[in-house]
């Protein structure tokens, strides 16, 4: 049965309670469309959170004759809810109002007007996303999938800078080849100052030079002064504040806010399969407990599609070239790679519910393509229902080891069920949790929630 028939919207979600949207693969799977959906549904949304990552999102929002791919902006623009960017996240400003010229092309007034942002957000820069790029280029056939969009870099200046890193040692997996400088690295409340921010892209511009000379690419970006410029202007047309979580209580205090989650959580710096992931937190442990300490019980809505896909490099048991399934919205990428899919994954499915941990509910999402492929699932890997455990430390040896376990896996496979039921049904055991919304296309319309499902124990 579908509709919207409860208070909550969401099936055993209280009305106003805060919504959680996180991925449970690799990413792509519809969480802008999600969001969007659900603030459409709900009359009381009060915001979208971007809480994770940066302007290497991707999520796509189809509806009517208008399209967009969300980077940073929150999925539910279109319906002119305003976007809080809280850190971690880290915000790319040249892309953001390259982001705002697009939205105001379909009609959106005053796109800057919707955000407010964290000051203390670190900045992405020109400067990061040149080495990105190096250092992907630098790799050649051994790359780890990056976007190109400078996100590690930033992520990982920052942890130099903080470290007073030395030449010679490592940031993560990440050489480092000169000292880093005494300067903190450059964040929203940088920009407010020029001096400041031209010292900040100084000092970053001497610790990129030797990565970008080495990959010989030529002039990788403007000068200081030019990229400064651009960036204190930006600045000074987006709400810069010191006490976000502030900002965020009081959005909750007056309706629904929705937590717009980056990637999936098979990418997770601390429980993907290293070194073939983000630099970014993306299961949601933290935020559910900084939620709790505000007085409200979040509801968390894991994402899945009913079948398997990956960008770029990295393990990926249930992956078939032969696999005939075209998304429009997806393809090869110069710095990302090839565009990956493969059939639905029943034992990386149960790890990320573990990761993850509480999961309120789960939306699928691509069921459009049951019964026009030819779709298995793996039930199994080498006869193992979960050969996967979370190591729930930060210890990249435990992580090289389930990467080792992904590639060497042979999944078990049977046909993939074509009726909508029996596949949602597979997900639900697989996760623990109802499946309680569905998709059958992109657009807002090819959404469902279900609310009514059987209850379902422990995961299957």
């Amino acid at each position: 049965m579908s509709g919207t028939g409860r208070e909550g919207v969401l099936p055993g979600r209280a009305a106003g309670a805060p919504i959680i949207v996180v991925g449970l693969g690799y990413g792509d799977e519809s969480k802008g469309a999600t969001v969007d959906y659900l603030a459409s549904q709900i009359p009381d949304t009060a915001a979208v959170v971007r809480w994770s990552g940066g302007s290497q999102a991707a999520h796509n929002v189809c509806h009517g004759p208008r399209h967009h791919t969300f980077r940073q902006f929150g999925s539910a623009s279109l319906l002119d809810v305003r976007t809080i960017l809280q850190a971690p996240m880290m915000v790319n400003p040249l892309s953001l109002v390259a982001e705002a010229g697009e939205l105001e092309a379909l009609g959106i007034g005053d796109p800057l007007g919707l955000i407010t942002a964290d000051a203390r957000a670190l900045v992405t820069t020109p400067i990061h996303v040149a080495m990105n790029r190096a250092r992907e280029i630098l790799r050649g056939n051994a790359r780890h999938g990056s976007t190109g969009e400078g996100i590690g870099e930033t992520a990982a200046y920052a942890l130099a800078v903080t470290e007073q890193a030395r030449a010679g040692s490592m940031i993560g997996n990440f050489p480092v080849l000169v000292d880093a400088p005494a300067g903190p690295a450059p964040t929203l409340a940088t920009l407010r100052d020029r001096d400041a921010t031209i010292r900040a892209l100084d000092a970053l511009a001497r610790y990129a030079a030797p990565l970008l000379a080495s990959a010989g690419e030529g002039a990788p970006h403007e000068s200081i002064e030019t990229i400064a410029d651009a960036l204190c202007s930006i600045a000074e047309q987006i709400r810069i504040t010191d006490d976000v979580d502030s900002e965020i209580a009081a959005a909750m205090a007056t309706g629904t806010v929705l937590f717009e989650g980056s990637q999936g959580v098979l990418l997770d710096e601390w429980n993907g399969f290293h070194p073939y992931t983000t630099w970014s937190t993306i299961v949601p442990a933290d935020l559910i407990e900084w939620i709790s300490r505000t007085g409200h019980d979040p509801y968390v809505l894991g994402l899945t599609r009913c079948y398997a896909t990956r960008h770029g490099a990295g393990p990926m048991p249930t992956e078939d070239a032969n696999l005939q399934l075209p998304d429009v919205h997806n393809r090869e990428g110069r710095y990302q790679g090839a565009w990956r899919t493969g059939h639905l994954d029943l034992p990386a499915l149960r790890y990320a519910a573990a990761i993850t941990g509480q999961i309120d509910g789960v939306a699928v999402s691509h069921l459009d393509v049951l019964g026009i492929a030819d779709l298995m699932v793996a039930e199994t890997w080498n006869g193992d229902r979960e050969p996967l455990a979370p190591s729930h430390a930060e210890d990249t040896a435990a992580l090289e080891h389930l990467t080792a376990l992904a590639c060497e896996a042979r999944p078990d496979y049977r046909p993939l069920p074509e009726g909508v039921d029996e596949v949602t049904d597979l997900i639900a055991g697989a996760t623990g949790a109802p499946v309680v919304l569905t998709a059958a296309g992109p657009t807002r319309t090819d959404r469902s929630i279900i609310v009514q499902r059987p209850a379902l124990g422990a995961r299957q």
